[in-house]
């Protein structure tokens, strides 16, 4: 119990912050992003397939590799397996990435407001909590980025070697922490022993890791026969791009971004520029190469990945890609604000005056912060997700709860709402009854339908698009009693729902 009080008091900022960060990533996050899309079912699929007593520890789904799979899995024996899951799995990672970004800044900067002032980042910053809430891999890039600096600062290179390599199953965003290491070779090796098995399932897979049908290959445009010039123009567009996603235009996807939007906010942009500088100088000037090596090189070294993507250099900037750098950037942005306020702080000679007003500054800075950002997530990263966060599917699929299971369902088409909603797997994923759910092209023939409505003694529903107004009329045609209905939600019309009695 007195261990337990001593830790308490040791770490009672850091506690502080976790529980922001918890309320921060279970905030609505069965409701934001409320829609299950791809990526989302795709990964609820390879969580059935291991479920199902199938392993694997290959790339199976683009570039998220096994290791998210699992964890799913796991949480999912004491939760179930659901859209929250997913999702609830990444805040997990989040707040683990919390936790180890505590102690790499303070192992590197030993100082503890800088350590105070870096973790609070790593926790309301629009970075972490987009890909905190998202039912993806990505988040794991970063918490391992994050650990394996960490035990490499502490001189434990089994450790640090280990968490390479690992990572490397991780998500594609990690692949290029090897070069941070270039001058680690106990940690290198250890991280490409680690690594052979995963090089050996890409050597054969059935498709080549540098064919245009991989991840990877296709965004080096390995079959495109782009000459020199075209190939240096594009990554120098890259470079552009990255460079200006934080001061300009970030990433254009409506998924993990705000569209076009700066990946971090104003005042942070200008501290981590401060605070790349300074660390620069201070490297130079006081030979800390450990600055250059734990901070600068990785910011540029990680972002070669999405640098590569000379295919669509239009793409870019990417906030998924660039994800694995935000340690490094929220670490160089606490430098540069506590650096900034302790010189600003010295023109006044009195101490204490000295000491409230840089405390004011930076409390009244870190409040502007996490209100830009927390206000960016929750206010304006909706408005953007299709159809504003309404999600068909989901809502489709509680109709389908809500009935007898007796009942027999058809959906005629899908995609009919924004950016492609719903899909089909949206529907069945969301089901929490054992609803059968049957899916036809929204061209059926009327013929075929009358077919399936006299040869069916069940109660029959049809669910179409909102826009197909005539079905309903068409149906009448069958023989037996229509009721039809828009299911309404948000202003949006998600659906027409045609119940056969």
């Amino acid at each position: 119990m007195e261990h337990f009080e001593q830790t308490i008091k040791k770490f009672w900022i850091l506690i502080g912050i976790l529980l922001f960060g918890i309320i921060l990533g279970l905030y609505q996050l069965d409701s934001l992003p409320a829609e299950m899309w791809g990526d989302a079912t795709t990964h609820y699929s390879l969580a059935q397939f291991v479920q199902s007593g199938n392993l694997f520890f290959n790339y199976r789904f683009g570039g998220d590799g096994p290791i998210y799979t699992y964890l799913v899995v796991a949480i999912s024996w004491l939760i179930g397996l659901s859209f929250y899951t997913l999702k609830f799995t990444s805040v997990l990672i989040y707040l683990c990435f919390i936790i180890v970004m505590y102690f790499l800044s303070d192992e590197l900067f030993k100082k503890k407001e800088i350590t105070y002032i870096t973790t609070f980042l790593s926790t309301v910053s629009f970075w972490s909590l987009t890909f905190a809430r998202q039912p993806h891999a990505r988040m794991l890039v970063p918490l391992f980025v994050a650990a394996t600096t960490l035990y490499a600062l502490k001189k434990k290179n089994i450790i640090s070697g280990i968490l390479l390599g690992i990572g490397m199953y991780s998500q594609a965003s990690f692949w290029a922490m090897p070069l941070v290491f270039w001058r680690r070779f106990k940690i290198l090796f250890l991280g490409i022993l680690i690594t052979l098995p995963l090089v050996e399932l890409f050597a054969h897979g059935t498709t080549g890791f540098f064919t245009n049908q991989s991840y990877f290959g296709e965004k080096l445009a390995v079959t495109d026969n782009l000459t020199f010039s075209e190939i240096i123009h594009n990554v120098g567009s890259s470079i552009h791009a990255n460079f200006f996603s934080f001061i300009t235009r970030g990433d254009s996807g409506f998924r993990l971004n705000v569209p076009l939007s700066p990946h971090i906010d104003f005042a942070s942009m200008i501290f981590f520029f401060i605070g790349f500088v300074l660390l620069v100088y201070q490297s130079l000037k006081e030979k800390r190469m450990r600055y250059i090596e734990f901070v600068i090189l990785p910011i540029i070294l990680i972002q070669i990945p999405s640098l590569l993507d000379i295919h669509n250099p239009l793409a870019q900037p990417n906030i998924g890609r660039m994800v694995g750098i935000i340690p490094f950037v929220y670490m160089a942005t606490a430098y540069g604000m506590t650096v900034s306020w302790h010189h600003i702080s010295t023109s006044f000679s009195d101490k204490k005056t000295k000491k409230i007003v840089y405390y004011f500054c930076i409390s009244y800075l870190l409040l502007i912060i996490s209100f830009a950002n927390i206000y960016k997530f929750f206010v304006i990263y909706p408005k953007y997700l299709p159809d504003q966060n309404t999600p068909y599917g989901r809502i489709i699929a509680k109709t389908i709860d809500a009935s007898p299971l007796s009942t027999v369902f058809y959906v005629l088409g899908s995609n009919w709402g924004q950016w492609g909603q719903p899909e089909q797997h949206s529907i069945t994923d969301s089901l929490t009854t054992p609803h059968i759910v049957n899916f036809l092209p929204a061209f059926t023939p009327t013929s075929n339908l009358c077919v399936l409505i006299k040869n069916t003694k069940n109660k029959l529903v049809f669910i179409t698009s909102p826009n197909d107004i005539d079905n309903a009329k068409k149906l009448s045609t069958c023989g037996r009693t229509l009721y039809s209905y828009h299911i309404e939600k948000n202003s949006f019309q998600v659906a027409n729902v045609i119940k056969v009695k």
